[in-house]
């Protein structure tokens, strides 16, 4: 936060609710599936929550609180998401009274995936757009993307042993230390 970041990712809903604890601000993006029922807990800690599926975004929806969601699209990695074909299947969670979606996002298995063209074709905000992740900040030209998933490379780590296209002036957020207790 220090440094102008103002939008994070965790991986569940107790993270999120430890950032807020910790004074955090801006936007929190729960990437990990978070149960239905626990709706009220993102709208007390103001989360953002991924929707994970259409039955997933449906479940959240019936909850009636309202709830700020990122769509996960599925453009062939077959993670998690919303087919990113399936038009109607993505306007019908537009159409779902209790969601607020303020942004989509992929793990793109191909780099030039016409997801982002035919939503705004329909006439759907895509709200922030993250499409780039580690190996992409290292290695592809600028995506069309407002937010960036940088993960491993946080950590210093590549992805492989592939050279990278660029160098980045990075610190590691982390380290690990121990003393050997023993060895075997």
């Amino acid at each position: 936060a220090r440094e102008g970041i103002r939008d994070y990712a965790v991986a569940c809903l107790s993270e999120g609710i430890a950032l807020r604890r910790k004074g955090i601000r801006g936007t929190i993006l729960i990437l990990g599936y978070t149960p239905p029922e626990a709706a009220p807990l993102l709208g007390r800690w103001r989360l953002t929550q991924t929707v994970a599926d259409e039955a997933h975004g449906l479940a959240l929806s019936w909850q009636g609180v309202k709830v700020e969601v990122h769509l996960a699209l599925d453009t062939g990695m077959h993670r998690l998401g919303l087919p990113a074909e399936d038009r109607e299947a993505i306007a019908r969670m537009y159409r779902l009274p209790h969601l607020r979606i303020r942004g989509v996002f992929s793990h793109l298995c191909v780099s030039d995936s016409p997801a982002l063209e035919r939503l705004r074709q329909d006439g759907l905000d895509p709200g922030q757009v993250h499409i780039q992740a580690s190996y992409g900040i290292w290695n592809l030209p600028p995506q069309p993307c407002t937010l960036a998933r940088a993960g491993i490379l946080l950590y210093g780590v590549g992805s492989d042993e592939t050279p990278r296209v660029r160098d980045l002036e990075l610190r590691p957020v982390l380290s690990l230390r121990t003393r050997v207790a023993s060895v075997r």
